[in-house]
């Protein structure tokens, strides 16, 4: 029994002595933020923002669209969006226009050590279409 017992001892230590840390890994690192990228005025501001500039197909208007587009995007230390990714899709013309319009937007960078950094911005955006919504120009 001493025999397995010892065995179950070392097996454990070797495994414990070896295993992966994540953070021995430098790209892997927390970083503690002073400040996060934010847009000015809050998220509900940004929303309604995005809402003004929108401009929809006729299409869009007409299915009446009910959804949420997730996106993904990095805020530079300049307040400019690169990188936008749409991760899921609604069709009639409502990805590129999230696109344009982020494409436009500035945002508040991040701060780390009190400096301005790159930060990704993960966010669900709602978009509805009905009667009242902006057309596109044609």
């Amino acid at each position: 029994m001493r025999k397995i017992t010892l065995l179950f001892l070392i097996a454990i230590s070797v495994s414990w002595v070896y295993s992966q840390n994540e953070y021995d890994d430098p790209q892997n690192m927390d970083i503690n933020y002073n400040r996060e990228a934010s847009y000015p005025g809050g998220t509900t501001k940004l929303i309604g923002d995005v809402w003004k500039m929108m401009e929809f197909t006729d299409e869009a208007i007409e299915k009446r669209i009910d959804s949420e587009i997730m996106l993904s995007f990095d805020v530079n230390p300049d307040s400019t969006l690169t990188g936008i990714i749409l991760l899921n899709k609604i069709g009639y013309g409502v990805e590129e226009e999230v696109l344009r319009v982020f494409s436009q937007l500035k945002f508040i960078p991040a701060l780390a050590q009190g400096k301005p950094i790159k930060m990704n911005v993960m966010m669900t955006l709602p978009v509805r279409t009905g009667p009242n919504s902006k057309r596109k120009s044609q």
